[in-house]
C-alpha cells in the first residue's frame, strides 16, 4: 500500500468510527438472541440476562431452559417455548411436566391448572380442554376410560393419572380419583394419543403492538418501561421513534 492510498483510508477509517458511534445504542442492543436451540428471540419477547429489558414488552420475558429452549412463565407455571410464529402472533408451548412423557409406565408429577391471564396471552383457536385426575384407583375407573390413563401418579406410584375430555367422563372419575388433585390443561389435538398430545403442547396467541411498520422502515421494536412513557418504541439508527423510522 503506497503513501497516497494510506492517506485516503485514514480519514475513511475515522469516518466509519464516527458513523458507528453515532448509531443509537438501543438500535445496536436489540439484536435477536437464542437460548441455544437456534430459535431467534426478538420483540415482543426478550431473554433475561441476554437481552436488554427495553427490547421486549412487560410480561414477555423469557429465561433459558437446560435443553436450550426458552421458558415462559404464565402466572404460576413455567412452559417450554417450542416455537414462536412471529408472522401471526402465536407460539407453541409445553408444560415441562409432560415434555418427556412417552409411555404409560412413566409417572406424572403434580402441576398447576393452566392460567394465561387476561391481557397478554390467550389460548389459540381449535385447542381442546383436558382435565387430569390424579390419585386414581384404576380398578374403580370405568372400563371405557382406562385407555385414558396418562401414567402413574408420582406421589403414589400405585395410583394413576387419568384424562377426561368432557363433563360426562369427569363425572365418571369422581369416585375413582382424588378430587382435591384435579388439573385443567389444554392440548391442540389427540393425534398420536393422550401422552403425545400432552407432550406436544398447545398454541397461544399473544397481544402486543404490531412491529411490522417499524421493521419495514429499518428499525427494531422495543418498549419504554419508564413510568412516564410506558409505551411501544421503534429503535432506529439515528434515534428512538414512536412508531417507525420514516421521517415523514
Amino acid at each position: 500500500m503506497n503513501y497516497q492510498t494510506t492517506l485516503f483510508f485514514i480519514p475513511l477509517f475515522f469516518l466509519l468510527i464516527r458513523i458507528t458511534l453515532s448509531i443509537d445504542p438501543k438500535f445496536l442492543a436489540c439484536h435477536p438472541k437464542t437460548c441455544g436451540n437456534n430459535q431467534n428471540i426478538s420483540y415482543p419477547f426478550y431473554i433475561i440476562g441476554k437481552q436488554e429489558q427495553y427490547c421486549g414488552n412487560p410480561g414477555f420475558e423469557l429465561t433459558c431452559y437446560d435443553n436450550g429452549f426458552p421458558i415462559l412463565n404464565l402466572i404460576d407455571t413455567q412452559y417450554i417455548v417450542q416455537e414462536i410464529f412471529y408472522n401471526n402472533h402465536t407460539l407453541r408451548v409445553t408444560n415441562p411436566v409432560f415434555s418427556q412423557l412417552t409411555t404409560p409406565d412413566q409417572c406424572v408429577a403434580p402441576t398447576q391448572s393452566l392460567n394465561v391471564g387476561k391481557y397478554r396471552f390467550k389460548v389459540g383457536s381449535n385447542q381442546r380442554d383436558m382435565t387430569l385426575f390424579y390419585g386414581c384407583d384404576l380398578t374403580k375407573v370405568p372400563e371405557g376410560l382406562r385407555e385414558n390413563r396418562v401414567g402413574c401418579d408420582s406421589e403414589n406410584r400405585t395410583s394413576s393419572v387419568v384424562a377426561a375430555f368432557d363433563r360426562e367422563d369427569a363425572s365418571s372419575l369422581r369416585l375413582a380419583c382424588k378430587m382435591d388433585r384435579v388439573v385443567n390443561v389444554t392440548v391442540e389435538d389427540e393425534k398420536g394419543g393422550i401422552r403425545e398430545a400432552l407432550r406436544k403442547g398447545f398454541v397461544l396467541n399473544w397481544n402486543a403492538t404490531n412491529c411490522s411498520a417499524c421493521t419495514r422502515s429499518g428499525g427494531k421494536c422495543g418498549f419504554d418501561w419508564n413510568s412516564d412513557t410506558y409505551a411501544f418504541r421503534c429503535y432506529c439508527p439515528d434515534r428512538v421513534h414512536s412508531a417507525d423510522c420514516d421521517p415523514g
